[in-house]
């Protein structure tokens, strides 16, 4: 538990049973972001190869979900249940020599089915219907996700494909421009092109949400208007409390609260704050979200993990292939005091008990909050 929060030994029983009781979500995590040592001797041999850092990347994927299935990585399942979250959204196909390819979706629903076909406590979540169920016996769920449209490419038939695979949300645009609209770090933002309209379209009609973590601010604006279902901001911080690029402005957030949307905020350090990030930042942002939007439509998307030291030079490297700048001044060695890795979740809902919530409130910004939407869009 969070000492940081100077909570009451009453107060840390109740956050313990919200945080057992509670159906938690992360809106945007993969599960643990734990190596074990096998990957890690293998990750050192990558890198006094100089091993490309996709070409790593991919083979931390690919022998991690290995052992995970043979059940020689204990760490993984150990990890998940020290979170305590019950259901995460896990980002498919992002990296790759190519990131955000449609066989780089493909390559990462494969790995995850195997997973889904292997191990009895992890289930995949197409609905809410899943998500309970899963609570109910004492598994996890997991919502696939892009975190771009490029992996349909120009094809609107390829959200069928993506749908019937168990693709859940997608988000429009990653930080760059593509064919449905302009990303939150693009130099210009025109919003969405008549694709994009379609595409956003089409998932209402197939019951995928619509997720603008990092779309530009047009096409923000232009996807909540023209959407006939609630969109999400998945995992997302106030531009208000920190200035940049890939923050959120009290302008959208209101849109969103006005057409009934969800806003995840993240634990990412350099997106919380510019000095000494904590769980109190993270707090600061939540509560600025609820000022702006109600606490009914706010919660949790981490979008952080703890990763290895040989690992975060060359991942420093590779964001700048996908949008991000010095500017933006990423930095994949920096640590949220609170939660150094995803086995701290709890004190996120430590936090929640020392600022006053309600059990419902505190229940709605672990997850209820989230399954709304969720519910109202996917079933």
């Amino acid at each position: 538990m969070a000492e940081i929060f100077n909570l009451s030994q009453q107060e840390k029983e109740r956050a313990t049973h919200l945080h057992k009781k509670s159906i938690v979500v992360d809106t945007l995590a993969g599960g643990p972001e734990v190596f074990s040592q096998s990957m890690l001797k293998r990750l050192d041999e990558l890198i006094e190869k100089n091993a490309s850092t996709p070409a790593i990347l991919d083979e931390m994927n690919r022998l991690g979900t290995q052992e995970i299935v043979e059940g020689r990585f204990e760490e993984y399942k150990e990890w998940w249940e020290a979170s305590g979250v019950d259901v995460v959204s896990a980002t498919l196909g992002a990296f790759g020599e190519t990131p955000f390819t449609y066989e780089n979706a493909l390559r990462d629903i494969a790995l995850w089915t195997r997973k889904f076909d292997s191990l009895s406590w992890l289930v995949k979540a197409t609905g809410v219907k899943d998500i309970k169920q899963a609570k109910e016996e004492g598994k996890r769920a997991v919502i696939l996700n892009f975190q771009n449209t490029t992996h349909i490419e120009t094809d609107l038939n390829k959200l069928d494909f993506f749908y019937n695979l168990g693709v859940r949300i997608i988000q429009l645009t990653y930080n760059m421009r593509n064919f449905v609209g302009d990303g939150c770090t693009e130099r210009t933002d025109a919003g969405l092109s008549h694709f994009g309209i379609q595409v956003v379209k089409r998932m209402n009609e197939l019951g995928i949400l619509v997720d603008l973590s990092h779309c530009g601010h047009k096409t923000t604006m232009d996807a909540i208007e023209i959407s006939t279902k609630p969109v999400a901001f998945t995992h997302v911080f106030c531009r208000k409390l920190n200035e940049h690029d890939r923050g959120k402005t009290d302008e959208e957030l209101k849109a969103l609260a006005e057409k009934g949307g969800y806003c995840g905020i993240v634990v990412v350090p350099f997106f919380l704050a510019k000095e000494s990030p904590s769980l109190g930042h993270f707090l600061a942002h939540l509560e600025h979200a609820i000022e702006i939007m109600g606490i009914d439509k706010v919660g949790v998307g981490t979008d952080w993990g703890a990763t290895p030291k040989p690992l975060q030079v060359r991942l420093n490297e590779e964001i700048k292939r996908l949008g991000f700048r010095e500017e933006h001044k990423v930095n994949w060695d920096a640590v949220t005091e609170g939660f150094k890795d995803w086995r701290e979740w709890p004190n996120i809902t430590c936090g929640l008990v020392s600022r006053g919530y309600s059990d419902s409130e505190i229940k709605g910004i672990l997850g209820n909050n989230f399954l709304n939407i969720f519910s109202k869009v996917v079933g």
